[in-house]
């Protein structure tokens, strides 16, 4: 009986904005690409004009460090989970690959592969150094309460505490069944309109690309910006940087698309806790946040009414 040889895939990303480098790579590294191969590169319309300005023979100090524009990686991969994650991550880094001076990315099945698999010891791979609490007194205080309320009331409110805190968004999410209103990065705006007057319960339109990613939100009132301005411009004009705004939007001929209107988005994955969704939306003073799958793919939107429904209806 032979053993069947996992596929071996090369991942190759050509990444034009060499800013983003650091976050792919952490963004890889976390999600367990084991290595990754680094190469200045550029495009042949940047190397012809190089060329032509310093001579074919200089063509070569195009790739040093300071002159490459772009950064080709390379990595190999045996597991298809990983693989499928590495190209998720890669698409969110550079806000989508179908965005403008993005980069391109491709796969290749790879035949032998010497080299990939190591023996002997096993180094132990670095892990993220721990975040310490920024605030250890409120860390003491918290243990401090929790024994005042199990003398006042007993261990069973701590555990219902933990119940509550670590139910799943993906059961969360079932409580009011929102339907998300999804639009492309390249929908008229007329269009992400129609998609939030036809689902008025949400109050956010999420953008995805082609991939059907995650690449940001529209809130209504961002949207009522461009819709309202050139109708009501004295509502803008003496507002700070409201007169350039309302310019910009009476222009009637300029095809406005989602993208020009999207906001980075915050977002909870489905197996996050209902803990960290509520952490979340404290910190970013939101009262909702879309879910999304480890592919960034929307999956629902979580709203603070639904996390207190769960905890509330766990206490009756």
């Amino acid at each position: 009986m032979t053993n069947t040889v996992p596929q071996t895939i090369a991942l190759i990303v050509i990444l034009h904005n060499t800013d983003l480098l650091p976050d792919l790579l952490k963004a890889w590294r976390q999600i367990g690409v084991s290595g990754v191969t680094i190469l200045p590169s550029a495009g042949s319309f940047q190397a012809e004009t190089w060329a032509r300005r310093r001579g074919l023979g200089n063509i070569l100090n195009l790739l040093d460090q300071g002159n490459s524009l772009q950064r080709t990686l390379v990595s190999l991969i045996d597991d298809p989970e990983i693989l499928e994650r590495a190209v998720a991550e890669a698409d969110r880094v550079v806000k989508g690959f179908d965005s403008p001076h993005s980069g391109i990315l491709f796969t290749i099945p790879v035949g032998q592969v010497l080299g990939l698999q190591k023996w002997g010891p096993v180094k132990k791979k670095a892990t993220e150094p721990e975040i310490e609490s920024s605030d250890s007194e409120t860390s003491n205080l918290m243990k401090w309460f929790e024994e005042d309320i199990k003398d006042k009331y007993g261990k069973s409110a701590i555990l219902d505490w933990s119940t509550q805190r670590s139910t799943p968004v993906s059961e969360i999410i079932q409580v009011f069944t929102l339907k998300p209103s999804i639009v492309r990065v390249d929908t008229p705006v007329r269009e992400v309109m129609a998609a939030l007057l036809t689902n008025p319960g949400m109050p956010v339109a999420f953008v995805v690309n082609n991939e059907e990613r995650l690449m940001g939100t529209i809130n209504i009132a961002a949207l009522a910006e461009a819709v309202m301005a050139p109708v009501m411009p004295e509502a803008f004009i003496d507002t700070p940087g409201g007169y350039e705004k309302a310019l910009k939007f009476a222009d009637l001929n300029q095809e406005w698309i989602a993208a020009n209107f999207m906001d980075e988005s915050l977002y909870v994955f489905m197996d996050e806790s209902l803990e960290q969704t509520y952490q979340r939306m404290q910190a970013q003073h939101v009262s909702g946040l879309p879910v999304v799958d480890k592919n960034y793919r929307v999956k629902g939107y979580v709203t603070l009414l639904e996390l207190m429904a769960v905890c509330f209806s766990s206490g009756d």
